[in-house]
């Protein structure tokens, strides 16, 4: 039998195993080309307070921080003490330096300490695409080095390197271990920070720098690359002398932390930054985001909100928020979302800054500021705070002021001062619900989208629309910007910038003007007291229905400063009211100016543009005559002003020895004149109980008398209710007489009911039959017309 030679047998095997080879190779390379480029993940942002001062940064994905580009030319001690240690032929090999990877290959056969032999391009490589360090993934980063160097030119490969680099702790890219490790740009690294950093790639889990185990190993490391650096010219022997002086100094850093008194604000940073970058972020960021807090300040407001706590918690607040911002700029310069994140007990990780929360009365001077803009006020408007019921399909409704009292005939100004209920739903009915819906809605308060405005109703005045304090604050901003749209910023901003108009200067100003004057305040609010400044401050508060939030928002040229105190629970509180939360405005303005409590560097609030100034009686809304006592200065539009003189305050002869109406046949030595100020009927009652005295006339002048029943109208048609007591059930008769006489008599189906003496209102209780009503003098022949009713059971 013929034998077959070996040469014969081995031939075939040999093909096969090149053609393998040659397949593996071919793979590998199609793989190296696929994969060669320059990438990696999206830089990380690192946020600084606006004194530069570490608060927070972003991890991506993987839980790592950093890759932020280079900006500007690669610093040359960075470039050569990594290319010293790293790289040393990186100019001239293909991608592969074929004499480091023989000598590291002969290291480690022969048992001395290992060397990888890796170039920068092939370490971009394995960053890139990390794999097991096997031989056919070594091949493959060859391969991809190699194509590396024949894509990108050798210095964007060097870039982008030193962009992915890991630096330990998490950390790649040199320019972020630069500001994390030494707290300044990579620009301006020392030759021993240059070293550190260029030492720590060697093993980043052992040199860490914020250890200082890890921090000698760095440092050990380090002294090695600067004797390189010396040794092949790169640093005069001053420099290398000077390095080594300062390197175990600057080896051993102490890591920066998040500030626990900024949780809230760092926590809506990201927040904000997260919507607008995505997830993993989206931004090449190449320095830290110089964000607008003002460390000082949130440290102050920090102290505020725990002092507030201490004293009102057993006053039933649970928590309490704090907005300090610029009126400028929008930037945010203190932020308190909760007097303590780790407070469990009151749910301090709810940040109640950005939590709706029931309006109360903070919304009115928007509400206010409408009105003018519509033209349905003016700043000499009456608005009658008196008892109030409005009937609709949901029944009646009778809504009451927050201290149970009226204040009659009320000015603009002071019905808005005051934050009287009353004035304001009568104001948000003159305007319309929708259309003050839909102000709101654009001023960025609530979400009145989301409901129509009959859920909301007359509440809408009186805090039936649930806001959040940054809304309030932004809303604010507004007014302190003379009506253009204000926006809080967490970034900083250097600069104003112009906004949108959303009130008319002149309405801004007007309210600006009402809220930061505090004689316009009282009885409400006395002056100089809970919230009486001693300089300009615009400031309205809040208190909803239930003492359940505490608001105030107070203003100036230079800052706006936004309190909420509540109960996480929105439980009741132990009449705790905006006045409390006013305190605390004023706290915080004393500590961002000193100065102006001192009467130093006092800015007022500037005056409405092209307006004219007009003394106006403060009980009429007409231009103050000469019997007027209380007067205010108000501004208006050329043509809206008012032209009428006041005709409530009049003045009336008097006989000086009975104390009676002066007549025909009064002695002239006799005659005296007494200032009344006469109200409209509507007011009546009240002015009878607030001690306005009614001026009594002589019969023998009535030339000119009348008398008018207003209530009831002439014609209804009543029921009796027969579940009701017929006492409980009864009308009201009311006249409006001129001019006003001492006494009137109520006539019921012709006979004498009652005397009466000024308002002229009484109550007849209610009798089954057609009744005739008249009222008349009760001195003289002077008849009102016969009104005619008809009263029946059901």
């Amino acid at each position: 039998m013929r034998r077959t030679p070996i040469r014969e047998t081995i031939k075939p095997l040999v093909a096969l195993s090149f053609i393998i080879l040659f397949l593996a190779h071919f793979m590998l390379f199609v793989h190296a080309f696929l994969t060669a480029r320059l990438a990696g993940p999206p830089a990380t942002p690192l946020f600084e307070d606006r004194d530069n001062e570490y608060l927070t940064d972003f991890q991506n994905g993987d839980g790592k921080y950093g890759f932020w580009k280079i900006e500007g030319p690669v610093p040359e001690r960075i470039k050569a003490a990594f290319i010293a240690i790293e790289d040393k032929r990186f100019y001239s090999h293909i991608g592969c330096d074929f004499r480091s990877l023989l000598r590291a290959l002969l290291n480690n056969i022969s048992g001395k300490p290992v060397q990888g032999g890796s170039t920068i391009p092939m370490q971009v490589a394995r960053m890139q695409n990390p794999k097991k360090r096997e031989l056919l993934n070594k091949l493959s980063e060859i391969y991809t080095a190699m194509l590396l160097v024949l894509k990108y030119p050798r210095e964007e490969i060097l870039r982008h390197y030193l962009r992915i680099v890991p630096q330990g702790n998490q950390m790649h890219g040199v320019a972020y271990a630069a500001r994390r490790y030494f707290r300044k740009p990579l620009s301006d690294i020392s030759w021993a920070e240059a070293a550190l950093l260029t030492a720590v790639i060697k093993a980043p889990g052992e040199m860490n720098l914020y250890t200082f185990d890890g921090s000698l190993k760095a440092a050990k490391r380090a002294r090695i690359i600067l004797e390189i650096l010396y040794s092949e010219g790169h640093m005069s022997g001053e420099e290398y002398r000077t390095a080594l002086g300062v390197l175990y100094d600057k080896s051993y850093q102490i890591k920066e932390c998040r500030p626990e008194y900024a949780y809230h604000y760092l926590f809506r940073l990201l927040e904000t930054y997260g919507k607008k970058t995505g997830e993993n972020g989206t931004q090449n960021y190449s320095r830290p985001v110089r964000t607008s807090l003002d460390r000082e300040i949130q440290q102050f407001l920090d102290r505020t909100a725990a002092q507030c706590m201490a004293q009102y918690r057993p006053c039933g607040a649970g928590n309490i928020a704090v907005i300090v911002a610029e009126t400028k700029t929008g930037n945010i310069l203190g932020y308190i979302g909760s007097e303590r994140y780790d407070d469990k007990e009151n749910a301090g990780a709810i940040n109640y800054a950005d939590t709706p929360r029931s309006s109360g009365s903070t919304l009115k001077p928007f509400l206010y500021g409408l009105g003018l803009d519509t033209g349905t006020f003016t700043p000499a408007s009456i608005i009658p705070d008196l008892p109030l019921s409005i009937l609709s399909i949901k029944g009646e409704y009778r809504p009451g002021n927050f201290d149970d009292d009226y204040l009659g005939p009320l000015l603009y100004r002071h019905a808005l001062a005051n934050s009287r209920n009353i004035p304001a739903i009568r104001v948000l009915d003159a305007i319309g619900i929708d259309r003050t819906l839909g102000y709101f809605s654009e001023l960025g308060l609530g979400s009145g989208a989301e409901h129509p405005s009959d859920y909301y109703g007359y509440g809408l005045a009186v805090g039936g629309l649930y806001v959040t304090l940054e809304q309030l604050v932004s809303a604010y901003g507004m007014l302190a910007r003379d009506g253009e749209t204000f926006r809080l910023c967490f970034e900083y901003k250097s600069r104003e910038e112009k906004g949108r108009r959303l009130m008319s200067v002149n309405a801004a100003r007007q309210i600006s003007l009402f809220l930061s004057d505090p004689l316009a305040r009282s009885p409400s609010f006395k002056q100089l007291s809970r919230i009486g400044f001693s300089y300009p401050i615009a400031i309205k508060t809040g208190t909803s229905q239930g003492y359940r939030d505490a608001w105030a928002v107070g203003y100036n040229a230079d800052y706006i400063v936004g309190i909420w105190m509540g109960h996480p629970k929105n439980h009741r509180m132990n009449h705790l009211t905006g006045g409390e939360a006013a305190l605390a405005v004023y706290s915080v303005f004393t500590f961002l100016d000193p100065e102006k409590k001192q009467g130093i560097r006092e800015e007022p609030f500037k005056k409405p543009p092209d307006t004219i100034p007009r003394k106006i009686c403060k009980l009429s809304g007409k231009c103050a005559g000469s019997f007027c006592t209380d007067i205010s200065i108000e501004y208006f539009r050329p043509g809206e002003e008012p032209l009428e003189y006041c005709g409530f305050h009049r003045e009336f002869a008097i006989d000086g020895a009975t104390g009676k109406p002066a007549g025909k046949t009064t002695p002239v030595n006799r005659v005296v004149t007494q200032s009344y100020a006469v109200l409209p009927p509507e007011y009546g009652a009240w002015a009878v109980k607030h001690g306005y005295k009614t001026p009594e006339v002589a019969y023998e002048t009535l030339d000119d008398a009348s008398i008018t029943i207003l209530d009831p109208q002439n014609g209804s048609s009543l029921l009796i209710d027969p579940e009701t007591p017929r006492a409980c059930q009864s009308i009201p008769l009311r006249a409006h007489v001129e001019p006003l006489v001492k006494e009137i008599v109520w006539l019921v189906d012709g006979e004498a009911y009652q005397v009466t003496g000024f308002p002229y209102s009484i109550r007849w209780n209610l009798e089954q039959g057609t009744h005739t009503i008249q009222a008349k003098f009760a001195r003289a022949h002077i008849y009102s017309k016969k009104v005619v009713i008809d009263v029946d059971d059901y």
